[in-house]
């Protein structure tokens, strides 16, 4: 702003003199002597000319004469400066991340500039200053709490060797944010069954895996396009299976489809209109 405020007035000042210079040569022409003199014969197409064509002549002429007092590099020198700023932001202590060892990067000489122009930050919630990870704890399935013990699915109340606990190591579920900050509260919903008497073993496992499939095939998670590989998932070349990596726009659905792999019922990816899974081992596809 301060650069276009300048060269406005050198621009003012430029038609000023020319304007002015134009004036006084008409004056000094006045006196015929020097209207025309022996060194500077005027042709006859001079002479019958317009006087105000040649007015705007001399004027122009007289612009070209002085315009060097617009400094034209001025925008060089500008830009020279800009260039050079860059190198303080990047060496500014502030803005150095300890944590990845990295210092602030700059990709456009016009950053400082537009820095500059900054004068209120809005932020929409504290997600945005905060890390929004989202981590699974339990769940509740048929009115039954469970919790994951060592990636395996346990009722309240069984430890991972008790005899009675699962062992097909089904999940965990139910999704917590990990947000420090104190005016945040975290609940979690269950069944309001209170005490179910359980019943057949097997019964209660086929609705952990139901459960488990639903988390799995209710989402919108993306994988890694490297990792997919049809229904069997990624192979290393000693033949084991690697861990999936998943993208997704909503934390809670990466955190519950992730805890879903880790008991035994993977998200292994989507062909054409069907999605894919790994249910204990076994591929299907719905």
């Amino acid at each position: 702003r301060s650069m276009n405020s300048f060269l406005i007035i050198y621009l003012i000042i430029l038609l000023f003199e020319a304007i002015l210079s134009t004036i006084l040569k008409y004056a000094w022409q006045a006196e015929e002597k020097w209207d025309e003199p022996w060194y500077n014969e005027k042709t006859e197409h001079e002479r019958n000319s317009s006087k105000i064509l040649r007015f705007i002549s001399d004027f122009l002429a007289f612009l070209v004469l002085y315009n060097f007092i617009i400094p034209i590099s001025l925008y060089v020198t500008v830009e020279m400066q800009k260039f050079l700023g860059s190198f303080f932001i990047g060496w500014d202590l502030d803005l150095y991340h300890e944590e990845t060892n990295q210092r602030a990067q700059v990709n456009t000489s016009d950053l400082n500039e537009e820095l500059g122009q900054v004068e209120y930050v809005f932020t929409d919630k504290t997600g945005t200053l905060t890390e929004n990870e989202m981590q699974f704890r339990e769940c509740s399935i048929n009115g039954i709490k469970y919790q994951e013990v060592n990636g395996k699915l346990t009722p309240e109340g069984f430890s991972e060797d008790s005899p009675d606990g699962n062992r097909h190591g089904l999940v965990r579920l139910f999704v917590f944010p990990t947000i420090s900050h104190p005016s945040l509260k975290v609940f979690y919903f269950r069944d309001s069954i209170k005490n179910p008497q359980p019943k057949h073993k097997s019964e209660f496992l086929n609705k952990e895996e139901l459960f488990l499939k639903a988390v799995c095939l209710c989402h919108t998670v993306q994988i890694n396009a490297d990792q997919t590989d049809g229904a069997d998932g990624p192979w290393h070349a000693n033949g084991i299976t690697s861990p999936l990596e998943y993208y997704a726009s909503s934390p809670d659905e990466k955190a519950l489809v992730e805890a879903a792999s880790r008991v035994g019922v993977v998200f292994t990816g989507i062909s054409g209109d069907s999605m894919e899974v790994k249910s204990l081992g076994k591929p299907e596809r719905y």
